[in-house]
């Protein structure tokens, strides 16, 4: 079959540093773990147009919540054409009733354990309404297909090496999302980071840590980044705040080429930390 993966996109802001920044990793993850018997396309809405004259057989839209009238939309100019319509993201885990009025089938949760049983059925004939994807244990997981993403993202050489968070704060969909927490093993992350077929410098030189929370497993990260180290990259991510009484990891993060990590702060109050269940922020 020929396959497009759409990732849906509304522009929030005019300007911003998310401007054409760094792309998901959905749409490229979805594509390697996609047998290679079919074709396949990725579209970012974010930096390409939809090519609704698409001659692809199946389309799958990721989304999230933000972006599900863009999705709909998308999904509803395919639908027109008589396509085979998929929807997944985390909008369409939390919202299926809603969801299965856009889309032929959708995807729950993640889509490793789902994602080639969905593509056999639909070339069959037999598609089910929804595929509920398990967890997945992140073993042997292919190299995202960079291959497929567009020169205008800055930074292209997105990865995972953990999904998951061990904590499990109010606000957040990932506990739900992406219950547990999961590590891929070493040698798979660094074969990513060391992806270079890339047309400019700065994208073989800057690695992108798609994790929700990446030093969270001290051992875990030390191995990773002492690893990191010899490959001489620059490297983002997000962490918790606890990352400021581990000197060695502090050190590691240095020599590894850290550049930058998201933080996140909700309140200085302990009252307000502690109705949002976030246990792990200190006063």
């Amino acid at each position: 079959m020929k396959i497009d993966i759409i990732v849906a996109y509304i522009q929030r802001y005019e300007f911003g540093h998310e401007k054409d920044f760094v792309p998901p990793i959905t749409g490229i993850h979805l594509a390697a773990i996609t047998p290679q018997k079919h074709e396949v396309k990725v579209i970012h809405q974010q930096v390409e147009a939809i090519d609704f004259d698409s001659d692809a057989d199946l389309i799958a839209i990721s989304f999230f919540s933000g972006f599900a009238n863009a999705a709909y939309h998308i999904a509803g100019e395919y639908k027109k054409k008589n396509k085979m319509v998929i929807g997944g993201g985390p909008h369409v885990t939390y919202n299926e009733e809603e969801s299965l009025q856009y889309f032929d089938s959708i995807v729950t949760g993640e889509a490793e354990n789902v994602w080639e049983l969905l593509l056999h059925d639909a070339e069959k004939g037999t598609l089910k309404n929804i595929y509920r994807g398990t967890p997945c244990d992140m073993k042997n997981l292919p190299a995202p297909r960079y291959d497929l993403l567009p020169n205008k993202y800055f930074i292209k050489k997105v990865l995972q090496a953990t999904r998951g968070c061990p904590f499990s704060c109010s606000f957040c969909t990932v506990p739900s999302l992406n219950p547990g927490f999961r590590l891929r093993p070493v040698e798979d992350v660094i074969r990513d980071a060391s992806y270079d077929d890339f047309p400019y410098w700065w994208q073989r030189k800057v690695v992108w840590f798609w994790d929700d929370n990446l030093t969270i497993r001290r051992p875990y990260i030390k191995s990773l980044l002492k690893e990191m180290i010899p490959l001489k990259k620059w490297w983002l991510t997000q962490a918790s705040m606890d990352i400021a009484q581990d000197a060695e990891l502090l050190d590691l993060m240095k020599k590894s080429g850290c550049i930058g990590v998201f933080l996140e702060i909700e309140s200085f109050w302990g009252s307000f930390l502690k109705d949002a269940n976030k246990r792990q922020n200190k006063i």
